[in-house]
């Protein structure tokens, strides 16, 4: 009886935190988000690259300057976004452990709402959207019963 009243009095009524976990999470979130945003770094800078008259009389050099600051750019912001989006995943995982869905509604409404701040990474929430919608899908796929229930609905 002693220990439950301890624990409805706590404040972190989720999983116990584990540094190790919360680095892994984020790891993971900044290795994913990279990866995704230089590919779509690169596919940006590749359109407009070749819509634009001044980058089409340009030197090799140049281009591959202008690709590069893009791919970078773009990893770094989906990096940001992701990393972040997995630690707060997790930290409400700690907090309360809503479930999968909870977790991913709440660490995704809050990343999102971090991304709208900066009108610079406004033109990326679509693309923001996609990995969480991929996130999504994928713990959907994993056979989770309540995130099956949820999306059923």
């Amino acid at each position: 009886v002693e220990v439950s009243l301890v624990k409805k009095n706590r404040f972190l009524n989720g999983v116990p935190w584990s540094s190790e976990d919360f680095v892994k999470h984020m790891g993971f979130g900044i290795l994913m988000g990279s990866i995704t945003g230089a590919v779509f770094g690169f596919m940006d800078g590749m359109r407009l690259a070749g819509e634009s008259k001044m980058l089409k009389k340009a030197s090799t050099g140049a281009k591959v300057k202008f690709m590069v600051q893009g791919v970078t750019r773009s990893g770094l912001i989906f990096g940001g976004f992701f990393g972040g989006f997995h630690s707060l995943k997790y930290g409400v995982r700690v907090v309360n452990d809503p479930g999968d869905v909870g977790e991913i509604v709440i660490a995704g409404a809050l990343s999102m709402g971090a991304m709208m701040v900066k009108p610079a990474t406004r033109p990326s929430l679509p693309y923001a959207g996609m990995l969480i919608a991929m996130e999504t899908f994928s713990m959907f796929m994993r056979g989770d019963k309540k995130a099956a229930l949820f999306l059923n609905n």
